[in-house]
């Protein structure tokens, strides 16, 4: 769907007359909806960027503007035509974004894989139920080794209240989080039986990490970023993604 410059998509929708956020929506999600996939617009927010436009985010991933009445959707990158080469609008405002949220984060509300000499720190966005995440736990004591801290964040692509996110409110709740996402990311479970009058508090920690996620640009799993914002994009191999943060050598 997406080229260099971007492709535009424009979406005209029959029905009834909508007004308001809601009905945009609703407008957005029958319309896409009626390829055959299930659609949810998981954010619906005004773009600072680009007046008058909504930055929408569909099913947790695919980020689209729209007009504000839903009618219609503009798919692709948009970028600023500098003397140094073209910069990726949505990026370079996300670096800042993702900076100042990341200023704030209750390191005790994270999963932490910490180094014994850390070097650097990484913030990841992870579901258990995604492969590439499932890779990169797997590489944990090559990175650890290497000084990279992991510090996890839940981001369940379905929604909050899917199953990757119910799991992820068990890894939360669970007494050793690091054991749990151990079982969650290498054996599809959580062994130990956590306490159902725990899932409450879990369950929010769960859904405002993944509120989070969205307003930090995420797209996919895992999602991985450095402290001031940068992405550092999805899954890398281990030797790569150390060459990539300046650690080698």
């Amino acid at each position: 769907m997406k080229q260099l410059f971007g492709v535009l998509l424009a979406l005209t929708v029959a029905g009834l007359a909508f007004a308001g956020e809601d009905d945009a929506r609703a407008r957005i999600e029958a319309s896409l909806g009626a390829t055959g996939q299930p659609v949810r617009v998981t954010a619906m927010t005004p773009s600072d960027t680009f007046p008058g436009l909504m930055n929408v985010v569909v099913n947790g991933q695919e980020r689209f503007l729209a007009s504000s009445d839903g009618r219609y959707l503009i798919a692709g990158d948009v970028y600023a035509m500098s003397e140094t080469g073209p910069v990726n609008v949505e990026d370079q405002r996300l670096e800042g974004v993702r900076r100042e949220l990341f200023r704030d984060l209750d390191e005790a509300q994270m999963v932490t894989f910490k180094a014994a000499e850390e070097k650097t720190r990484l913030i990841v966005f992870t579901d258990p139920s995604c492969g590439y995440c499932r890779q990169m736990h797997k590489d944990m004591a090559t990175l650890n080794a290497a000084g990279i801290t992991v510090q996890y964040m839940a981001y369940p692509r379905a929604g909050a209240q899917s199953e990757p996110g119910v799991l992820m409110q068990q890894i939360w709740c669970a007494s050793d989080r690091q054991k749990a996402m151990d079982d969650a990311k290498l054996r599809g479970a959580v062994r130990e039986n956590v306490k159902l009058e725990d899932g409450a508090a879990c369950a929010a920690v769960v859904a405002e990490q993944y509120a989070l996620g969205s307003r930090a640009g995420v797209r996919g799993t895992p999602a991985v970023y450095t402290l001031e914002g940068r992405q550092m994009g999805g899954y890398m191999p281990p030797e790569r993604l150390v060459e990539a943060l300046g650690l080698g050598g």
